[in-house]
């Protein structure tokens, strides 16, 4: 199943038995004789690690097997497993290695015993309902499972477990071992075992979502099988949505069907149970929107109770701490987007969510609601949801739609010192990471681009621009008072940053924008930053891995040289203030190979320097490139655009 992405584990909840521990005598006693027997309790093989009970999961570990797998349990015919001999408790070894009076051995007496109960073990077994099915199903189910089998003999043995297990599935689904038979089937089966199982199973998907055991079948069912198949099952889950994601085994059976199988209007189906018990019991398959705005605007009169029952149900998961489910960040979306500005419905949800942002932040809706909980919420709701997001900062940074929790944070938090305190220390310590990363630049950088095209994804600006509004009535501070605050506060820790890391930085696309927008856009002392960016243009520009050899190393150094970036509506270089005066460390370094420059990749380069102001180096570097002009001419007619532009100055 797709539950990979879920780093969550689900325990078990059920409690641990254990041995009462023993007072007086007998406690006496077990003390005096405990270190001598211990050496003799013990078992002989091992013990066996407890497994972790984990998320759902369509790829069992225990499906397949290799061939030489040494913790494969041997299943022999008739139903018997191999288990460990045990040593009884208070028994000499010694003694029970020599002859009894009958001329027996205490170890030939063991054994037979020991036969004994396997035989009365397969007895009882095979007494059981489907006592055969069960001990056929899985021997065929250790041979199938593993993963060097030829195809043939899987097939043969697949074949075979099928027709098995037929008209009997039903029973066999909520047991623990049978089930994983009917998982192999559906797993390795051709198409019509897979519909056969699906339908024989039909009218069952309910409870057997509410199962220990038969929600993994739910599952497979769900991966392994046909739309129809997939839209049969989650069409039998509607009327029982707000029992089942209460449910601590079905929530998660709810939300695999809602985020990876269901198609939108089953999605919709799913999400209007949220809204009421009218809504479980009655479907309109002519208007199957989810949208409570619509559904609001067609029944106002039913707004009181819809909006109780949405936040009742939410509420009712948040407290069971399910609250990373997709289909809840939808619900919960649905309900912050419709509450009342200003009254109680934002003021409780907001109490119900601030502790748990940062389980809520990592999905697009998630996002979405924890970015309005941050502009309609309070000075002292906003502390809370920062301390709760400050452990999981540089992955919300790095997240797809994350980040933009951080950039709400950004945008609508007046107290700027709690913002650094609390987050940049975190980003800090990821710095290199972050700054090489698609999105988790953009946090970093933030206050020093702004809302620059450059920056953010197109997608990105529109949901930014719903916190205007919104910030209107909980945000005094300025919004550019606000980000120059913010770029006082983070300048120091990036320039540091980009000295540390100048040559790791100047490798990567994302890290030369970073070490651009930094040097331009940060306050504060840049001398050994731009020095360590100077030194990586040092050597032979035409050498593997020079850093002027990739475009992007290339256009950061023409940016860094024209002191600003290039502004396209005005045609010209908005200058930065104080000037950085790249061009006068960059130089010097870059003198020695000065015709591979110009004639090379790093043309365009020179052509800055040229066009630069405040060179001071500008009358050698004409000196100098007037001197191979008969060079520079071969490399413009071979096609050196960078070169012809150079030549053309030079006039």
């Amino acid at each position: 199943m797709a539950a990979s992405k879920r780093k969550q584990d689900k325990t078990s909840g059920h409690p641990v038995a254990s041995k009462k521990p023993k007072f007086g005598k007998e406690s006496d006693k077990s003390k005096s004789a405990s270190k001598k027997d211990v050496e003799f309790k013990k078992s002989k093989k091992p013990a066996k690690p407890v497994p972790k009970r984990t998320a759902l999961s369509v790829e069992s570990d225990s499906d397949e097997l290799d061939d030489d797998d040494e913790a494969l349990k041997e299943i022999k015919d008739d139903g018997s497993e191999g288990e460990e001999e045990v040593v009884e408790d208070g028994m000499d070894i010694d003694e029970a290695s020599k002859e009894n009076g009958d001329g027996q051995s205490g170890s030939s007496k063991s054994k037979e015993s020991h036969a004994e109960q396997k035989r009365l073990i397969a007895e009882r077994k095979q007494a059981k309902p489907l006592g055969n099915i069960l001990i056929r199903g899985k021997k065929i189910w250790e041979q199938i499972r593993r993963r060097q089998l030829p195809a043939n003999e899987r097939k043969k043995l697949i074949d075979e477990l099928a027709k098995l297990i037929k008209g009997n599935i039903k029973e066999l689904v909520f047991k623990h071992d049978a089930s994983r038979i009917v998982q192999t089937a559906l797993k390795y089966g051709d198409k019509q075992t897979k519909e056969t199982i699906a339908l024989e199973l039909k009218g069952t998907y309910v409870a057997l979502a509410q199962s220990s055991y038969g929600k993994y079948m739910v599952v497979k069912i769900c991966h392994y099988g046909s739309p129809e198949t997939k839209k049969m099952v989650v069409e039998e889950f509607y009327g029982n949505v707000r029992k089942l994601i209460k449910h601590r085994e079905a929530s998660f059976v709810i939300e695999d069907c809602f985020r990876e199988y269901a198609t939108p209007i089953q999605k919709a189906a799913l999400l209007r149970e949220f809204y009421g018990v009218e809504f479980a019991i009655f479907k309109d398959a002519k208007d199957p929107s989810a949208s409570l705005k619509y559904i609001l605007e067609k029944a106002p009169e039913k707004r009181a109770v819809i909006m109780k029952s949405l936040y009742d149900l939410i509420a009712a998961v948040v407290e069971k701490g399910a609250v990373f489910f997709n289909i809840i960040h939808k619900a919960m979306l649905e309900y912050i987007l419709n509450a009342k500005l200003g009254s109680a419905e934002v003021t409780e949800f907001i109490e119900l969510v601030k502790e748990h942002v940062a389980a809520i932040a990592f999905t697009k809706d998630g996002t979405k609601v924890v970015m309005r909980c941050l502009a309609l919420g309070t000075a002292k709701d906003r502390k809370s949801m920062i301390k709760a997001l400050k452990p999981v900062t540089p992955q919300l940074a790095a997240n797809e739609t994350g980040y933009l929790v951080l950039l709400a944070i950004f945008e609508v938090v007046d107290d700027t010192v709690l913002v650094s305190k609390s987050l940049l220390l975190e980003l800090q310590q990821n710095i290199l990471n972050l700054a090489t990363d698609k999105f988790g630049r953009i946090p970093l950088l933030y206050p020093f681009a702004g809302r620059k095209p450059r920056l953010l994804p197109p997608s990105a600006l529109p949901i930014l621009q719903e916190l205007d509004e919104l910030r209107q009535a909980t945000s005094k501070k300025d919004p550019e008072t606000r980000q120059a605050e913010l770029r006082t506060h983070f300048s120091s820790a990036l320039i540091d940053g980009v000295a540390e890391n100048a040559e790791a930085l100047g490798a990567d696309s994302f890290g030369c924008q970073f070490v651009s927008e930094v040097l331009l856009g940060a306050s504060g002392d840049k001398a050994t930053a731009l020095e360590n960016i100077a030194d990586q243009a040092a050597g032979d520009p035409t050498t593997e891995g020079h850093i002027v050899g990739t475009a992007f190393g290339g256009r950061m150094l023409k940016t860094l040289v024209a002191g600003g970036h290039y502004n396209s509506k005005a045609k010209k270089v908005d200058l930065t203030e104080p000037p950085i005066n790249f061009h006068n460390l960059l130089y010097p370094k870059i003198k020695p190979h000065l015709l591979s420059w110009a004639t090379g990749a790093g043309s365009f380069v020179i052509v800055g320097l040229l066009e630069a102001h405040g060179f001071e180096h500008k009358s050698d570097l004409v000196r100098e490139l007037k001197k191979n002009i008969a060079k520079l001419k071969n490399a413009s007619e071979g096609g050196n655009k960078g070169s012809t532009v150079i030549v053309e100055t030079l006039k």
